[in-house]
């Protein structure tokens, strides 16, 4: 039971570490096929995250106007993950923007610099989260940040079992994830989408506002399933910037339909 438990507090630190800034224990360590076991516990971290994020929203409202606030909570987002996903759109907008064909994007993608499509995507994206968040309530924005952020990357784990890794393994920055998910990893996938998705549920239901939370899910899926298929047909499969922009779009749907702004 113990190296059990150890074994999948390795995974979630694991998760932490790959995908934010925080300090993790220097017990967890690495070892080979770690991020294969650890991507269940992706959705968990972007529950952190988002806890995170949302505290500082309601901490700041009494102290200043709703728009600066949710400025703040973005920018504490991009600290925690050192603008992991924000970096990841910029360069998918280049490569799928930009890109000849599936090599050229690729290479764009490579690239460090960064060209108009990925200013714009990231300028349209942090603008609309921007927006959206601050039309919300405080509590609305805490549990809508959690869920944001939880199921965002919970869809990721669902684009790495479908797709295949795009480049050459030699040529990733990351050692590509298994397509194979052991039914333990469907299991902790199901757990930890429900801790994010739970509280925004319990909140929307005792407003009434049930049909808002099934909005925003349709919304997520929805731009969510675009960019995957467009992601299949740029580049052929799945890359960690592309990961990273899937993230940011399923995040910034998704607030845009707790927002109450569009109604399906």
């Amino acid at each position: 039971m113990q190296v059990m438990i150890k074994r999948e507090a390795q995974s979630f630190f694991s998760a932490l570490q790959f995908l934010t800034r925080l300090p993790t224990p220097k017990w967890t360590g690495w070892e080979e096929g770690r991020l294969d076991r650890a991507a269940p516990y992706f959705t968990l971290a972007g529950v952190i995250i988002g806890a995170l994020c949302g505290l500082a929203y309601i901490t700041l409202i009494p102290l200043t106007t709703p728009t600066i606030s949710a400025l703040f909570a973005l920018g504490l987002g991009v600290l925690l993950t050192g603008g992991l996903h924000e970096d990841g759109l910029a360069d998918f907008a280049d490569g799928a923007g930009g890109g000849r064909d599936r090599t050229h994007a690729l290479e764009i993608m490579k690239d460090s610099r960064m060209g108009s499509y990925g200013v714009l995507a990231l300028i349209f994206c942090i603008t609309l989260k921007l927006l959206t968040l601050s039309a919300l309530a405080p509590m609305t924005a805490l549990v809508a940040l959690i869920a944001a952020h939880g199921l965002s990357r919970a869809s990721l784990f669902l684009t790495v079992k479908w797709l295949g890794y795009a480049r050459p393994e030699n040529e990733g920055k990351i050692a590509p994830i298994s397509r194979v998910a052991t039914p333990g990893a469907w299991v902790r996938l199901a757990l930890m989408s429900f801790i994010a998705i739970a509280p925004l549920i319990g909140l929307a239901s005792a407003q009434g506002q049930i049909g808002t939370v099934i909005t925003a899910l349709a919304l997520a899926v929805i731009t969510t399933l675009w960019i995957v298929l467009h992601m299949r047909r740029a580049l052929g499969g799945w890359t960690g910037d592309a990961l990273g922009a899937q993230q940011q779009v399923f995040e910034a749907a998704f607030l845009l339909g707790v927002s109450g702004w569009i109604y399906i």
